[in-house]
């Protein structure tokens, strides 16, 4: 069987990472204000989405348009429009951690 890999691309989204000095460590992070006007309007939930597909964006699983597609969130909702999903984070309102334990099994 001959088997074919693809490799991920550059993340089209580097212009938009800044470093920060933080008691002589240096630290990477995406700018997202830097997008426009459009982010400052975002829900919180929505802008969570939006800096995981840009942090992911490889142009084969997380392609630009999705970051774009996010970005325009108010108008896409009307199509349905398909959007990638890897969260880096997971906030759980109850501190017992019993709906996570649940939610995985």
């Amino acid at each position: 069987k001959t088997r074919t890999v693809m490799a991920a691309g550059k993340n089209s989204f580097t212009n938009l990472q800044t470093e920060l000095l933080v008691e002589d460590k240096q630290y990477k992070y995406y700018d997202l204000k830097q997008l426009g006007d459009k982010y400052g309007r975002l829900p919180f939930s929505i802008r969570v989405l939006l800096e995981a597909a840009v942090r992911n964006c490889d142009g084969f699983q997380v392609k630009s348009q999705d970051v774009y597609n996010i970005l325009d969130w108010e108008k896409k909702q009307e199509n349905k429009v398909e959007i990638p999903f890897k969260p880096a984070r997971v906030i759980l309102q109850d501190f017992t951690g019993v709906p996570a334990v649940v939610d995985f099994a």
